[in-house]
């Protein structure tokens, strides 16, 4: 009977284990309480083999926890398997119990659930005799500006990196069109260059040696043409040998008179050959054309080209060369130049005047903002949806959560741009205590007190009345207007602003709208932004 039992157990344990081998998906957290805004870690682990497809849970919302951010998969290699580990920061900011729900994993399309597990959120007690209250902070005009400069800055590197692709893409052009003439910076380089490209080709190899020895004297002769500005092409060789030695007397350049000698039977020679179809051996081509590239050699060491010696050949291919370095020079420096200005025009105007017609051009404008896409998003629990130009950013400051005033459990705040910016948007979403007795007229006053306070704002105006879109959400309204000293531009700048406030039972969402009182553009933002407020709605299974 004993030993029926030991293999009943140890059954158990086999297909226990087999079950729990069953589910490669496994999850823990770091703890089981946090305080009210504090963060605790979700870890998902899940052990596979290689090539296996998995996802992992990817939602803003994790039951009644927010997900602050979602790290990258990391991987470790175990034995022949994959760990794939995956961490999620989660948080509450409402007091109390909640459930973290199982979580669907997909592992080849076959969805394994992480456990469930129960966390404490607990109140923070504020001492308020010993702990300074701070109000609820409006967005600071520290460092404003930046977020629509930066386009400038973009605008001229793009103007600085135009001007240098245009400079290289014009030269390189002229080089692909230069002509022959062009493509050397002297006689004496261009004639070695094509006396060394025309040995080797070796013509007298095909029985070429004519076509070989009228091409060599060709290259001897727009050599002698170039550097002492005679007409050697058109002339005969006795003709071109006696200017030869006239022009070495007369300019008094002294050459080997065996070299020049060599010289001399070269052509003799080409002309035995093109005319009486002599065939000289390898060896005399070849004599004969280091005989020819020796006198390019003396030539050059003996009378190098200088201003006064330039034929005029050589000084219209340098006007040329400087022509083309002139053009490729100036065409991008003036376009680079005036797209340079246009933007600095666009800035100025943009910074010093409102309301004109050049205003439209700027990076920041309002009609930009009014004609771009806008971003639908949901914020908060129960959730506010509301459309608005660029997508509001979260501000975490704990400070707001640990010293709120009385009756107010939590408040949480998003927003846009800067005040100096052409629109400002701000989303406040405040949780109140159940025994809370403030009225909307009284929340409105106070956010708009902490505002202009935060901005020293002067001259502030405000009326309130009855806020309703066409969606139906009722609430207050405050609109009006105050004085601040724009940091950037140093002058005094009339800001319009419209603050609604909705409630949804203990919760209540504030929404502001800020720009320039002369923008009218600014009130169709306004109105496009209140139009689009709405409750969410949960969606039906």
């Amino acid at each position: 009977m004993k030993k029926h039992k030991i293999i009943y157990l140890f059954l158990i344990c086999l297909f226990g284990g087999a079950l729990q081998a069953q589910n490669p998906v496994k999850s823990s957290i770091d703890t089981t309480q946090i305080k009210i805004g504090d963060q605790f870690e979700l870890t998902i682990k899940a052990l596979l083999d290689k090539g296996t497809v998995v996802h992992f849970p990817e939602n803003e919302r994790m039951g009644a926890f927010e997900v602050i951010s979602s790290e990258p998969v990391d991987t470790l290699i175990k034995a022949h398997q994959y760990e794939l580990i995956k961490k999620y920061s989660l948080t509450q900011f409402d007091s109390g119990t909640y459930q973290l729900p199982p979580l669907p994993v997909l592992v080849n399309n076959k969805q394994y659930l992480t456990d469930a597990y129960s966390i404490l959120v607990q109140n923070v007690k504020v001492d308020t005799l010993k702990q300074p209250m701070y109000e609820i902070k409006s967005i600071s005009t520290s460092g404003a500006g930046i977020s629509s400069n930066w386009y400038y800055l973009i605008a001229i590197a793009i103007c600085v990196i135009l001007g240098i692709a245009l400079y290289y893409w014009i030269k390189k052009r002229q080089e692909r069109n230069l002509s022959e003439d062009d493509l050397f910076k002297t006689p004496f380089e261009k004639a070695s260059k094509k006396l060394d490209k025309l040995a080797a080709k070796k013509l007298w190899v095909r029985g070429e040696t004519k076509t070989y020895y009228s091409d060599m004297t060709d290259i001897a002769r727009v050599f002698i043409e170039e550097t002492f500005n005679i007409p050697a092409k058109e002339l005969t060789t006795f003709e071109l040998l006696t200017i030869f030695n006239q022009t070495l007397n007369s300019k008094k350049i002294k050459i080997d008179k065996r070299v020049v000698q060599a010289f001399k039977n070269v052509f003799q020679t080409a002309d035995l050959v093109k005319f009486a179809k002599s065939q000289p051996q390898e060896f005399e081509i070849i004599n004969d054309t280091e005989k020819i590239q020796k006198v390019i050699n003396e030539i050059n060491t003996a009378y190098p080209i200088s201003m006064e010696t330039q034929s005029e050949q050589i000084r219209l291919r340098e006007r040329r060369k400087k022509k083309r370095k002139k053009f490729r020079t100036l065409v991008p420096l003036t376009i680079s130049a005036v797209l340079l200005v246009l933007t600095g025009i666009i800035y100025l105007i943009n910074n010093t005047e409102s309301g004109s017609f050049f205003k439209n051009l700027s990076f920041s404008s309002s009609k930009r903002l009014l004609n771009g896409d806008w971003i639908q998003s949901t914020y908060g629990n129960p959730g506010v949806v509301v459309e608005t130009p660029k997508v509001l950013t979260r501000i975490i400051d704990p400070r707001v959560q640990q010293t709120l005033p009385p009756g107010v459990k939590s408040a949480v705040q998003f927003s846009s741009g800067q005040i100096t910016d052409a629109v400002q948007v701000l989303l406040n979403i405040i949780h109140f205590d159940k025994e809370s007795s403030y009225t909307k007229e009284e929340i409105l006053a106070h956010s708009l007190k902490v505002i202009t306070q935060n901005l020293q704002a002067t001259k502030v105006e405000s009326k309130t009345a009855v806020f309703e879109n066409a969606k139906g959400i009722q609430g207050t309204k405050s609109t009006g207007t105050f004085v601040i000293n724009n940091p950037i531009s140093k002058k005094e700048v009339i800001i319009r602003f419209e603050l609604a406030l909705i409630q949804q039972g203990e919760t209540a969402q504030e929404i502001g709208v800020f720009y320039e009182d002369t923008d009218t553009v600014g009130t169709q933002i306004a109105q496009k932004i209140f139009e689009s407020i709405q409750y969410k709605t949960e969606e039906k299974e």
